[in-house]
Order: structure tokens, then C-alpha cells, then sequence
């Protein structure tokens, strides 16, 4: 998390649309944040609450991250 006090240029999203995007809330999203599974930007200003940006490249990276993996097992014969 990097911090900044000026809003970020490109494609950015705030913690609630990350939150439809991934089917879950603002709070859990803020919480992926917070453990690092989410590269995100805090754009408050002072010490007040963080308000959060995240790069569609990060959602990705998480979206990547997340998913669940098939692997090709060896067939086996039936006698």
C-alpha cells in the first residue's frame, strides 16, 4: 500500500466497485487491503480514514491469485 494525498490518474476503483466485481463487501475488500492479497493506494489526506484506490491491474493480479487451478490427472484403466 502506497500512500498519497492526490487522487490517482488511470483506471482506478474504489473499494465498493471492487466489491461487486468480486461479489463480496466494501469492508472484506478493505480487509484483503489491509493483509496485502490487494495492491492498493490510500489517497486520504492527513491521518484520517484511508480511503482506498485500487489499479485494475491489481484486481487482476488478486482475481489470478484467487482462482481455483484444475491439473490433468493420469488416466487410469478400468479392468
Amino acid at each position: 500500500m502506497t500512500p498519497v494525498s492526490v487522487a490517482p490518474t488511470g483506471d482506478f476503483l474504489a473499494t465498493g466497485e471492487v466489491a461487486t466485481r468480486i461479489g463480496s463487501t466494501p469492508q472484506h475488500v478493505r480487509e484483503l487491503i489491509k493483509s496485502g492479497r490487494i495492491e492498493a493506494i490510500d489517497i486520504a489526506k492527513g491521518s484520517g480514514r484511508p480511503r482506498f484506490r485500487v489499479s485494475e491491474a491489481a484486481l487482476a493480479a488478486f482475481l489470478d491469485s484467487a482462482a481455483v487451478r484444475t491439473i490433468d490427472l493420469p488416466a487410469t484403466e478400468v479392468a
